[in-house]
């Protein structure tokens, strides 16, 4: 049985912590302002603290958001977006790849419509192939894909995943600022 969704988003929120340089206490007053900023005050089920002490209430906000990444208090569904959102790229990528294949989806960009746009998503296509390989390598060490794979199979998957998205980005690219919005791909001639 699959983890829970709330558990995918507090792995990958500790692998993120754990290797790059954002501290908790910074991704959790992250996750507040994105919080704060996209989510209408309407549909808010948490009361973060605002008072007239930010470092209080900073250290306040990062214990709640500590609490419904342990799963100690239950994680609200309007946060997931801030929770994603605060993550540092690539570990924002990693986790929504891994959500949207959840419900059979890939996690691809909207298509850039500049030209260092352009090029920066053709460079992560080609940096995702080479990610591909390497997770796709202890695989075909023998030459074969079986049963013996398994150990390396989760990573594998979400590397192809992200690859597929990144190459359905170009795509889009391609069909909207080369041939037209929802140009079709005409033959050869």
């Amino acid at each position: 049985m699959r983890e829970p969704r709330h558990q995918v988003i507090a792995d990958h929120v500790a692998l993120a912590l754990s290797r790059c340089s954002m501290v908790e206490r910074t991704y959790a007053q992250a996750v507040v302002d994105i919080y704060h900023e996209r989510t209408p005050d309407t549909a808010r089920t948490l009361k973060f603290h605002v008072t007239k002490d930010p470092y209080a209430d900073q250290r306040a906000n990062c214990q709640l958001v500590r609490r419904m990444l342990d799963g100690a208090v239950r994680m609200p569904v309007e946060l997931e977006e801030a929770l994603v959102l605060a993550l540092p790229q690539p570990y924002r990528r990693g986790l929504l790849t891994e959500l949207a294949q959840r419900v059979g989806l890939l996690a691809a960009e909207e298509p850039s419509a500049d030209a260092a746009g352009q090029q920066h998503q053709v460079a992560d296509l080609l940096r995702d192939v080479g990610q591909a390989l390497d997770k796709l390598s202890g695989m075909l060490d023998d030459g074969v894909l079986d049963e013996r794979d398994e150990a390396y199979a989760h990573d594998a998957l979400l590397a192809l995943a992200q690859l597929e998205a990144r190459a359905a980005t170009l795509t889009a690219a391609i069909q909207q600022h080369v041939l037209g919005q929802g140009g079709a791909l005409r033959s050869a001639k």
